[in-house]
């Protein structure tokens, strides 16, 4: 073989290496700052075997922010659906409006399966000066409660 064939068979060579390498791309390394987590269905039921208006649930609807709706009407449960990544920090706080007087009842599950359930008898009419009176914490404590 002379020169410029070897050359010739030498670049022919290289390219084909070069280009099959574009043909089978190399595996993915793995992430180690792999930001997915595992989400969960979290629900919250709140009742209040009162009749009263005014009430108030506030609960966490994610893992960093809490959301507030009305309890009103005799034993019609309030519920709400929310996923989060970390359900442990799950929890609700249920208000009475002075001067009310109830059972109040909360519950939260995760992922269809009850990790919170409570029936407490809640009274306004307690120590005027302690911000939690005629309020019902259910689950992890709330930024509302601290």
């Amino acid at each position: 073989m002379n020169a410029k064939l070897r050359i010739g068979v030498a670049a022919a060579t290289t390219a084909a290496v070069l280009g099959c390498g574009q043909l089978f791309p190399a595996p993915a390394a793995a992430d180690d700052n792999d930001n997915t987590a595992e989400l969960h269905n979290v629900t919250y039921i709140a009742k209040v075997d009162a009749w009263s208006s005014g009430n108030v649930v506030t609960f966490m609807r994610n893992d960093y922010e809490t959301a507030s709706a009305d309890l009103d009407a005799f034993g019609t449960p309030f519920e709400a659906n929310t996923v989060m990544t970390d359900p442990s920090k799950a929890g609700m706080v249920i208000r009475l409006r002075f001067p009310t007087t109830a059972t109040v009842h909360c519950e939260i599950k995760v992922d269809d399966v009850t990790t919170v359930k409570s029936e407490r008898f809640v009274n306004t009419w307690g120590n005027t000066n302690d911000p939690h009176t005629g309020a019902m914490l259910c689950g992890a404590l709330i930024s509302s409660m601290a």
